[in-house]
């Protein structure tokens, strides 16, 4: 350990940065430690949140107003429905427009499915709030549901 003495400033060399703090240098550096995390952080969400919405692509009903809990839940119901599982296994029932099917995605949200031949089609993904008048009114639901054309992948 050669003859390395360390220096010590003075305080009256310490200055009172904008944001408060106090130390040698031109700038903060615990600041801009903290403002390089937050930069970094925040291009991760944005990443995370453009992966995330790149996955609604390949969806073949809209699931971009659903919380991500419900829409993963829909993508397995969906995916469960193409392999040719029944909406019965699903816990679905058939509704007054005998066509249209009702599955629970949870307690509080219903995917709305038509049938095709022997296929079911899903159609849309509602909150109970809004299935409940569609449920109750054949009229509301016909308009609802069978107005959809299918989609095509």
């Amino acid at each position: 350990m050669g003859g390395e003495v360390m220096i010590r400033r003075s305080r009256k060399y310490r200055k009172r940065f904008a944001c408060g703090h106090r130390g040698y240098g031109r700038y903060c550096h615990r600041c801009a430690d903290r403002a390089a995390r937050r930069r970094a952080a925040w291009r991760v969400r944005q990443t995370q949140r453009r992966v995330w919405q790149e996955t609604f692509s390949d969806d073949p009903i809209e699931l971009r107003h659903l919380p991500p809990a419900i829409a993963e839940k829909t993508r397995q119901i969906v995916s469960a429905l193409e392999q040719g599982t029944g909406h019965w296994q699903l816990a679905g029932k058939r509704l007054s427009v005998r066509e249209v099917i009702s599955i629970p995605v949870t307690y509080r949200y219903r995917l709305l499915c038509r049938e095709e031949g022997d296929r079911v089609v899903p159609v849309k993904v509602m909150s109970h709030e809004d299935y409940n008048p569609l449920a109750n009114s054949s009229k509301r639901l016909r308009h609802s549901v069978l107005r959809y054309n299918r989609r095509v992948k």
